[in-house]
């Protein structure tokens, strides 16, 4: 009976070693995926067609990835937990990661978003150990390479320029170290300053607006004075031309007028200068206001004068009356 009941419990474990081992001898692959198969701990093979497979039952050993699935990797932060309509979602800061250094040594921090598919399962799997830290330094070395090479303000301001320079410089890193990978999406999500510089960056920006605000004003002075002064200028040269002209104009007629009483002087002298005399009292006595002629020859004793002008004979005859 002991043995009766032996043989029936072998039998059972055997059938039941068959059933498992058929089950275990297939397996699904569907579009989408790739199957690594280890015999013994090792590559054996890798199956890219989708279908019903077969392996060595307990000998081979399936891995299967998914190739359309898309992976996410933070850089500068991770994701503790995902929002929901009641939560928002948990982030952690990476302090070491996130820091990097602009053109003239200024600090800024970080935070990235890589998205990315299994497009080489061979690849990703055998060819580096840790094919995900492998992307991540990649993407750490160019980034801190890009950034670098601007400055401050562009660092803050133009995080979608350095994503789009920093994406085919990945691509171009992880082709060369053949990680089997495709980036579907490279994002810059967040460059900020420290807190502990923000406010120094600030006082730095407030005295660059109103070093613009003061150059903006000395230019707008400098056009509204400048054409002023050009006009003033060019006003002064007209009338300095206008009189050189009229004083040029005015010595060449005294000029002629001299040389015309000169010539009328050479022939008869005595008359011109009677003449000019004449002219000369005529001239001079316009401006006098009182005029008297006073008879200094034959006077016995007494001078005589006789006024020219109205109202000295009123006041003349005025005097003798009294």
């Amino acid at each position: 009976m002991d043995k009766f009941m032996g043989k029936i419990i072998i039998t059972i474990v055997i059938i039941s070693v068959i059933i498992i081992g058929a089950f275990n001898a297939f397996y699904i692959l569907a579009d989408g995926q790739q199957a690594i198969i280890e015999r013994f701990g090792e590559k054996y093979r890798i199956e890219k067609k989708a279908g019903i497979k077969f392996k060595v039952p307990f000998i081979d050993e399936v891995k299967i990835v998914e190739t359309d699935q898309v992976y996410t990797m933070q850089y500068g932060y991770r994701v503790q937990s995902t929002g929901d309509t009641r939560n928002a979602a948990q982030y952690l800061d990476v302090p070491n990661e996130a820091t990097i250094l602009t053109e003239r040594s200024y600090i800024v921090n970080v935070e990235a978003m890589i998205q990315y598919r299994i497009i080489d399962v061979d690849s990703y799997y055998y060819n580096v150990d840790d094919p995900e830290e492998t992307l991540r330094i990649a993407f750490e070395s160019v980034l801190r390479r890009n950034v670098q090479n601007k400055n401050i303000d562009d660092a803050l301001l133009n995080k979608g320029v350095i994503s789009s320079e920093t994406l085919p410089e990945l691509t171009k890193k992880i082709n060369d170290y053949g990680l089997g990978l495709h980036i579907d999406s490279l994002e810059i999500q967040n460059i900020n300053l420290p807190e502990e510089v923000q406010e120094s960056y600030e006082n730095v920006n407030n005295a660059r607006n109103r070093k613009d605000e003061l150059l903006d004003l000395a230019k707008k002075y400098e056009h509204e004075i400048i054409p002023n002064a050009r006009a003033q200028a060019q006003a002064l040269i007209e009338d300095s031309r206008g009189y050189y002209a009229e004083t040029v104009k005015q010595a060449k007629g005294d000029i002629a007028m001299f040389n015309e009483i000169f010539e009328k002087y050479q022939h008869s002298k005595e008359i011109t200068r009677t003449r000019l005399k004449i002219e000369m009292m005529e001239d001079v006595l316009k401006t006098v206001k009182n005029k008297y002629i006073i008879d200094m020859e034959n006077s016995n004793g007494l001078i005589k004068y006789l006024p020219l002008s109205p109202n000295s004979i009123q006041q003349s005859g005025g005097a003798t009356n009294e």
